[in-house]
């Protein structure tokens, strides 16, 4: 009898059991991932650094596409004007050349993209959780880093010297294509869209 009340009892503990519970093996519940709403920061703290340093990268392009908004967004009315013309409706394109009206446009136009431009970068960068993540563990990996020692500065004994050398040729060598390719195709776009070579 009491070999079969036993059983019995062991049968009741495990079916009593909710499958997938963590009740029965004395652990807590998983608690899921913070998740950010509207315009809350995805984990507010973390990846500080990294976080800043992109915020800054991205905002220093913002600026160089509002000054260049800014003084020459007059190509654009050109361009536009010549397919208005085109269709017989150049009066759409005419009050732009009023000193108010193309004054107005350059502010308000720098203006836009600058708020657009912080906006997304912002959103990207501290409010989607799967790009926002993605910065605070690159910023987790860069704290595991052991970094060379630096002194004494460029000596060939050193660690910095003797680690990166090949780095800093092959950055020096990738900076001068860029460069050259830039100057290729800068020229290019000024005989395309501006019609002359400078």
């Amino acid at each position: 009898m009491d070999v079969k009340d036993d059983k019995d009892q062991m049968t009741t503990a495990v079916t009593a059991t909710p499958a997938g519970d963590n009740a029965g093996k004395g652990g807590p519940k998983p608690v899921p991932a913070a998740r950010s709403t509207g315009w809350q920061a995805y984990k507010p703290g973390d990846g500080y650094a990294t976080r800043l340093g992109m915020m800054v990268v991205v905002m220093a392009y913002v600026a160089f596409a509002c000054h260049h908004w800014f003084y020459n967004w007059v190509y654009l009315r050109n361009f536009v004007e010549a397919m208005f013309t085109a269709l017989h409706m150049s009066f759409m394109t005419n009050w732009t050349y009023d000193l108010g009206a193309a004054q107005a446009i350059a502010y308000v136009g720098a203006v836009g993209l600058a708020s657009l431009g912080f906006l997304t970068a912002y959103y990207f960068i501290y409010v989607k959780p799967a790009s926002a993540e993605f910065l605070v563990k690159t910023d987790m990996e860069l704290s595991k880093v052991t970094w060379p020692k630096i002194t004494p500065w460029f000596k060939m004994e050193t660690q910095v010297w003797g680690a990166t050398y090949v780095v800093l040729i092959v950055v020096a060598l990738l900076t001068a294509y860029v460069f050259g390719v830039d100057i290729i195709l800068q020229k290019l776009a000024n005989i395309l869209f501006y019609g002359e070579a400078k």
